[in-house]
Parts: C-alpha cells; structure tokens; sequence
C-alpha cells in the first residue's frame, strides 16, 4: 500500500464486528455521524473517513475529479479493511462517491446504506431545476472566489449554506474549498468528452438501503431510483417530517434502519 493515497480515518466500535464505512458530504464532517457510530459501535467497527480538503487543511488546491476520489476511496478500503467488503453508509456527495465506487469497484462493497441522494435524479419541473441549479452555481461561484479570496468565498459559500438550511452547527464552518464535487460536477456534464467520469446510468450489484427525507423542497431521487433500489434486493423508506439532515435530526429512526439493515442490534 505505500505510496496508495487514502482519505483521513478512524476506527471505533467491535474490532472483530463487521466493517461500517461512513462517508458525509458537503459542508460535513465525520462528526455528521456520531449519534450512529455511537449507537453501532457494540456492534461493528465502524470507520469513519473524512473528504478530501474537507479537514482541517486543504489536501490539494482546487480538489479532486471523481475518478480520483472513487480510487482513493478503493485504497482507503482496502487499508481500513483489509480481509474482505465493507457496508457502506453514505449522504450527500459520500452517496454520490459511494455509488462510483460500488460501480467500478464491487468487490469492496456487499452492502450499502445511502442517505437521501439517489443514484438517479430526475428533477420534478422547471422550477425544481432552477433551484438545483441556483444553489449548486452559487456554491461554484464561491468556491471560484475562495482561490482568489478565501474570506470573501467562505462568506458566499456560508450565505448559500443558510439558504439551503445547513444545520446551524455545521454553517459557520463552512469553506469555500468544500464545494469543488460541484464544479467537477458541472464541468463533467458540460463538457462531452467528460461524462465518463461521471455516474451516468447505475444499476447496483449489491443491495441498498435507501433513506430520505419527506419535509424538504426538492427530492434528490427519481421514482426510477425507488424502483432500481427495490429491485436490487433494498429498501426504499421515507422518513416523515425529516429534512436532507435526517441522521441527526431522526438519529434514532434512521440509526434503528442502518442496525436492522446490516443486522445489529442497536436500539
């Protein structure tokens, strides 16, 4: 493994229990996760990773393109858990990332359990577009002018977090530097001869647990994605009253779901 390059983690829980990965997203931390590793830790041994440039440095200016992350991902696996697959648990953009790599990499995952972004996003009308689109360009815009001025983009990057309801524990550390998926994203989409290094149409090997939240302005999956879910031997549940933020917000809820799905017992 010497000169692989691994994200930041750490271990917690059973150190013989089965292997849990957590990924966050944007603007998170591991910590996103601490009501669920707490409640799992008797359990499994749970490893908790950190996204590129989303510590407390930056690991390389202007972040990393998707093909990079989902290998770095692979090699941080295969440090963390080196006898065998892990169940993955992922939200936001770790969702995302968490997808890729199950697509190109099946062998280092038997389980996953993903939280309220899809593998498959149809927007739901105009309207529903253009607030994708609003807020996605503004962190863009934000994470542009962090290169330049990092205060300046860190404020933008901020003010766009409490537009989209960023829990208030989370908001004020937000970095400009946290938004690089977004561009890569965008420029992967916008551009031809970069949408291989994108998602693209997914049909998972493994099976999945989906959780999402029904109190929120926009759904970050398709009723196809329901069905490709179902169809891989998951589950589909919605989470009344919850918002993007469930695992939080629904710890118990959602913690009792991922224990059932990967069979524990937490309460």
């Amino acid at each position: 493994m010497s000169g692989t390059v691994t994200w930041e983690f750490s271990i917690q829980g059973k150190p013989n229990g089965r292997t849990l990965l957590f990924i966050h997203g944007w603007p998170d931390d591991p910590s996103l996760w601490d009501s669920q590793v707490a409640a799992l830790a008797p359990d499994f041994r749970c490893v908790s990773v950190t996204l590129p440039n989303f510590g407390p440095t930056a690991v390389k200016p202007g972040g990393f393109d998707f093909p990079e992350l989902v290998e770095q991902l692979a090699n941080t696996i295969a440090r963390a858990s080196p006898d065998g697959p892990v169940g993955l648990v992922t939200h936001d953009w770790g969702a995302y990332i968490g997808y890729m790599l199950e697509k190109e990499r099946p062998d280092l995952v038997d389980r996953m359990a993903s939280l309220d972004i899809g593998g498959h996003l149809k927007p739901e009308g105009l309207k529903s577009s253009m607030m994708i689109m609003g807020y996605q360009w503004a962190l863009i815009g934000g994470w542009l002018v962090g290169g330049i001025l990092p205060p300046l983009g860190n404020l933008m990057s901020r003010g766009v977090g409490k537009v989209v309801r960023v829990p208030s524990r989370q908001r004020g550390k937000i970095l400009s530097r946290y938004s690089y998926p977004y561009f890569y994203l965008w420029r992967n989409m916008l551009l031809p001869w970069r949408k291989s290094k994108l998602l693209g149409r997914y049909t998972p090997r493994c099976p999945i647990l989906y959780l999402w939240g029904n109190r929120k302005p926009l759904m970050f999956h398709s009723d196809r994605w329901l069905k490709i879910v179902e169809d891989s031997g998951g589950k589909a549940i919605g989470i009344d009253g919850a918002g993007h933020w469930l695992m939080e917000t629904h710890a118990p809820e959602v913690t009792k779901h991922i224990s059932d799905w990967f069979g524990g017992e937490a309460d």
